[in-house]
């Protein structure tokens, strides 16, 4: 399967007004949570970024415009910003030189409330860097209202040993896909990640839209990104999805329904 035979859509056509986006995973989630908030700015919409974790100043250090405003002050504070910049980044406290407190959870419906903003994407998971990951028990912090799920994975990891240098919580990784720890990843292990319901798809409210993103899709071979675009477009709760090259240039497909007659899954 080859990216020209698939219905390709604009980045910006994968959210729609109103939306709160919960962006999980690993591998590219504060890039793409930026490259989607810009492609949504070039629209005409308002948009405010955020975390439902503790963010660390450098990830952050791409935000358009970065406040720290408290929620009690966010219907005054926040539209006069909107106002003036068309991506804003807020979190709620600064409590050391390097971090900054992002938003409760639950409290995501009040933000795209009184912000008066089009879109909130919220950046809702944590991954120290590594290139896949599966959340713990008390992950992701997934927010409240969440319209759009964005599930990341990044296929440079496929090679790669299931370990700790390239998986953040690489034994919770390992029972979900039925491996040993040191294990060399494949395609097939990348997917079945992005995709379980215990790892990229835990937490996703039912009547959400998913649009998972597979990143470094230039570091893996044409069979395999062959095969990860069929197990994408078959996947019965993926609204379409989102590639992205190691350059950071993004191309969204929409999902089509496979028929009976369709091509057999690449082995």
């Amino acid at each position: 399967m080859t990216a020209k035979s698939l219905p390709s859509c604009a980045l910006a056509d994968v959210v729609r007004p109103g939306d709160i986006a919960a962006i999980v995973g690993a591998g590219g989630k504060t890039t793409t949570m930026f490259a989607l908030a810009k492609a949504l700015a070039k629209r005409g919409l308002r948009v405010v970024t955020t975390k439902s974790t503790n963010i660390h100043r450098p990830s952050m250090g791409r935000s358009p415009k970065l406040v720290v405003v408290p929620h009690e002050r966010w219907p005054l504070e926040l539209p006069p910003l909107l106002a003036e910049h068309p991506v804003v980044t807020v979190v709620t406290a600064a409590p050391t030189p390097r971090r900054f407190d992002g938003i409760p959870p639950d409290l995501a419906p009040d933000l795209l409330r009184a912000s008066s903003a089009d879109v909130l994407i919220v950046e809702a998971d944590g991954a120290r860097r590594r290139l896949l990951k599966a959340p713990a028990v008390h992950e992701p912090a997934m927010p409240a209202g969440a319209t759009l799920v964005i599930p990341v994975a990044c296929l440079a990891a496929v090679g790669r040993q299931l370990a700790e240098r390239h998986v953040h919580r690489p034994e919770l990784a390992a029972e979900i896909l039925g491996v040993d720890l040191q294990t060399p990843l494949t395609i097939d292990h990348v997917l079945r990640l992005l995709l379980d319901s215990r790892a990229g798809r835990k937490a996703a409210p039912p009547t959400a839209r998913l649009w998972p993103v597979v990143t470094a899709v230039d570091r893996v071979s044409a069979g395999q990104r062959s095969e990860a675009r069929y197990a994408l477009s078959s996947h019965p709760s993926v609204t379409g999805w989102i590639e992205a090259k190691s350059d950071w240039t993004y191309i969204a497909h929409r999902r089509v329904p496979r028929t009976r007659s369709a091509t057999p899954k690449l082995s």
